[in-house]
């Protein structure tokens, strides 16, 4: 169901008040505090920002309706939980109390904005549905990135598709049994990975631990709600 203007405004707005961001710990930092993925605290603090605690999980829960996803930028080491404010056919927007957004096409993240070192487009068109039937196979998949002159850097890839086996889910208010698949790429040009997902038996994306470029390295996502 698309999200309507007022759902979208509450969300992000619940998402602001609930504190989903780690805690600040100056002043000068507490100016920044919707700066989720702490880019700009570390350029005021060579400190990294705390982790989200479970009681700002579950504070966000409870203050915010519909769905909720948490999400990490892995070598940076910042967090938000994550709200849908769009959608397009199976293209989710997903955004945090600061504006930064992720693009998700059932569960599987395919582009980001304001990360940093953004995805800027993704062909997954062969790649998801193995993954989604949780099937191995071996499939192409094309990442886009822009390089600091604005040109666009295109990665292709070829990925094998490793179904792991069943395996228990649980994040949030969700806890039941789904499936790990593995995801091994190769390039020519771009940084072979592997990145790792959890599907569920109607085929949705659960969570991930996804490459997501050499700024970004790992962008993990967890569905809470």
């Amino acid at each position: 169901m698309r999200p309507t203007k007022t759902l979208r405004r509450r969300a992000i707005a619940a998402l602001a008040a609930a504190g989903l961001l780690a805690a600040c710990s100056t002043e000068k930092e507490s100016v920044n505090a919707l700066d989720v993925f702490g880019e700009l605290r570390a350029k005021l603090s060579n400190a990294n920002p705390p982790p989200l605690s479970e009681a700002q999980i579950r504070q966000s829960l409870a203050a915010v309706p519909g769905p909720i996803r948490f999400l990490e930028v892995g070598n940076r080491g910042g967090q938000a939980l994550i709200a849908p404010i769009g959608q397009n056919g199976d293209y989710v927007t997903w955004a945090s109390a600061g504006g930064q957004n992720v693009v998700f096409r059932n569960g599987f993240a395919v582009q980001s904005r304001g990360l940093g070192g953004d995805l800027m487009s993704s062909d997954e068109d062969a790649l998801l549905p193995l993954i989604r039937a949780r099937r191995q196979g071996t499939a192409p998949y094309v990442m886009r990135f822009l390089s600091g002159d604005n040109d666009t850097i295109v990665y292709n890839y070829t990925c094998n598709v490793l179904p792991r086996g069943a395996t228990d889910y649980a994040a949030g208010e969700i806890n039941g049994n789904a499936t790990a698949v593995e995801v091994h790429c190769v390039s020519e040009t771009g940084l072979d990975h592997v990145s790792r997902y959890v599907v569920s038996s109607d085929g949705y994306v659960l969570s991930g631990e996804q490459w997501f470029g050499q700024l970004t390295e790992t962008l993990t996502y967890r569905t809470l709600r």
